[in-house]
């Protein structure tokens, strides 16, 4: 684990463990004891390696325990050894939640492709299960029982899927909350085989650190920040020991209300679109050339509702493009500097007509197409059950 990792998970856990304190002494009439660690670096040693729990005692009152995962048993009472990193992320979901959080208008993480996406997709050990990831990006942070995000799946380098706003909720209880501290220590030890370094993307290539070392997040919304991770872990079916493949691409209120149509004039029509602009995605969809003038085509993707940090979520464009005699209106382009995608979805257009007029060949697979041009790779395929041509630009080399 990175020195950085360190430093950031012994804020995040210091902060944690203050409102947790307060919240436990001020929980209800009960009387609570909180056992001694000694010195401030029993603890840090606790964050990074143990878990907290609670056990209720005879006398009614409630112990809150630090253990050192792996050495400490969870109380004197209670001579079984603690269990594991990986079966205690194993049994979380099966504890109670009292004090469940009310609901939200959006729909829950567990209704959209991320429900056990890592479960059905297990890392093996091998490069090919690097996919798949996923990147998160919170937009509504603002309650303390449940936050509402955005998030891009990355099958593979080149293919990813959007997932729109769902919302992710947490029990309120304090035995959820601090007995699940181990979650947040695994999910923050990820390392990437290749990284962004301090540049968060939507991906496909993650960031140095899975989270953001600086936060718009207050001490009091530490807490909440723990029980979105924990249960974001839970509800995606995340396990540790793959190279990064989840990690929150930051905090972003306005992706909420990002335009999905085009800016209008005063007079209520639509911008026009500038003619080398449009030149410009023509090629880059049909990866002849990619300008180094592509500003031009970006203010055009602009007018779409597009921004350069969405990652590969696609949008609709005010006046269609033409690849390869198909008439295109819905795009994606991500351009990390990286690796570069262009993408075009083609409603109604089979991978045998895309493959035909594209001049792309069949693969090994017997199921994919594709060829190298004078920029990168031309490739189709099927997103949410329409057909795609997507040109990747690799411009730093193949990952490992």
């Amino acid at each position: 684990m990175s020195i950085d990792n360190n430093r950031l998970l012994l804020n995040l856990m210091g902060k944690l463990m203050k409102v947790l304190t307060q919240r436990v002494l001020s929980h209800g009439n009960a009387h609570f004891r909180l056992v001694k660690v000694g010195a401030a670096s029993i603890f840090a040693a606790t964050a990074l390696t143990g878990c907290v729990t609670t056990q209720s005692q005879a006398d009614g009152s409630t112990k809150v325990h630090l253990s050192l995962g792996g050495v400490s048993k969870i109380s004197p009472d209670s001579p079984s050894s603690p269990p594991t990193s990986e079966a205690r992320l194993a049994t979380t979901a099966n504890q109670t939640k009292p004090g469940l959080p009310s609901p939200v208008s959006t729909p829950g993480i567990r209704t959209t492709a991320l429900a056990g996406v890592f479960s059905k997709h297990p890392y093996d050990g091998t490069p090919k299960t690097y996919f798949p990831r996923v990147a998160i990006t919170v937009t509504d942070w603002s309650r303390n029982d449940c936050w509402i995000g955005t998030a891009t799946i990355w099958w593979s380098k080149s293919k990813s899927e959007a997932v729109p706003a769902f919302s992710v909720c947490w029990g309120q209880s304090v035995g959820f909350a601090v007995n699940n501290a181990a979650n947040l220590h695994l999910f923050m030890q990820q390392t990437a085989v290749e990284h962004s370094g301090n540049v968060r993307t939507a991906g496909p290539k993650p960031p140095m650190l899975a989270v953001p070392d600086r936060q718009p997040i207050s001490e009091r919304q530490q807490l909440a920040f723990q029980g979105f991770i924990q249960q974001l872990v839970l509800d995606t079916g995340w396990r540790p020991g793959a190279p990064t493949n989840l990690w929150l691409v930051g905090y972003d209120a306005n992706a909420v209300i990002r335009p999905t149509t085009a800016p209008v004039s005063s007079k209520g029509a639509p911008q026009p679109v500038d003619a080398k602009g449009k030149a410009q995605l023509d090629q880059a969809l049909a990866c002849t050339a990619i300008s180094p003038r592509f500003d031009l085509a970006e203010s055009m993707l602009k007018q779409a509702g597009w921004s350069p940090d969405q990652g590969i979520m696609p949008v609709t464009l005010t006046e269609q493009v033409k690849v390869y005699g198909f008439s295109v209106r819905r795009v994606a382009v991500s351009r990390d500097g990286g690796e570069q995608i262009y993408r075009s979805y083609l409603a109604g257009t089979t991978l045998q007509q895309l493959a035909k007029s594209a001049s792309l060949k069949l693969g090994k697979d017997g199921k994919t197409y594709g060829r190298l041009t004078k920029v990168g790779v031309l490739s189709a395929g099927m997103e949410g059950g329409e057909a795609t041509l997507t040109c990747t630009v690799n411009t730093e080399g193949s990952e490992g």
